[in-house]
């Protein structure tokens, strides 16, 4: 797989394998956080298999490089155009995600949307039913305009690595919100 430059970005998709913390301490505008077991999961329903693709990933990920590309393959993709080192992109260049700690959530008084990414059939530990909207992560990219967009958004999973996606995918879209850290575990945790 071909190594990009930062500056050679201009109308490919990014994918962005690396992992929740990492993508929300520093991420590429408008790319999708999809780890690569997400990513085989996830990226038909996000992604257009004729358009071009690049993967971003830490020195961490590099390894996984030959797995993806083999991924993007059987999945479809008919335009795979490399890699790019998130190591070499200048920090200026670089998005973080907000995300707000469990107990600070749960203890919030502003008017916010609760975004479940979860599907239905996995949920065994119910999310907080105040202002909850259920919208599985495989189908946020057709339905997340039905969000209210005056409201804040947080988004929630179980462990916070849907949610993540999710946020890359809103911010994508032109909002801004905000990750639950470490999703309903954590918030189960807290509410103990």
């Amino acid at each position: 797989m071909k190594k990009i430059n930062h500056k050679d970005i201009n109308d490919q998709q990014l994918i962005d394998v690396r992992t929740q913390h990492d993508y929300q301490a520093g991420h590429i505008k408008n790319s999708l956080n999809l780890n690569p077991g997400n990513f085989e999961k996830y990226a038909t329903y996000y992604l257009d298999l004729n358009q071009p693709v690049i993967f971003i990933v830490g020195s961490e990920e590099e390894g996984h490089l030959e797995e993806l590309s083999e991924s993007a393959d059987e999945l479809g993709f008919t335009q795979n155009n490399g890699y790019l080192l998130i190591d070499e992109v200048p920090k200026e260049n670089l998005q973080t995600t907000e995300t707000i700690p469990a107990e600070e959530f749960l203890n919030q008084s502003d008017d916010f949307i609760l975004l479940d990414v979860r599907h239905p059939d996995e949920i065994t530990r119910p999310a907080p039913e105040n202002n909850l909207v259920n919208i599985p992560f495989e189908d946020l990219v057709n339905d997340y305009q039905s969000l209210d967009t005056s409201k804040q958004i947080v988004t929630l999973c179980g462990s916070g690595n849907r949610s993540t996606a999710a946020a890359s995918f809103l911010g994508s879209k032109g909002l801004n919100p905000k990750v639950i850290e470490g999703g309903m575990k954590a918030i189960q945790e807290v509410g103990k």
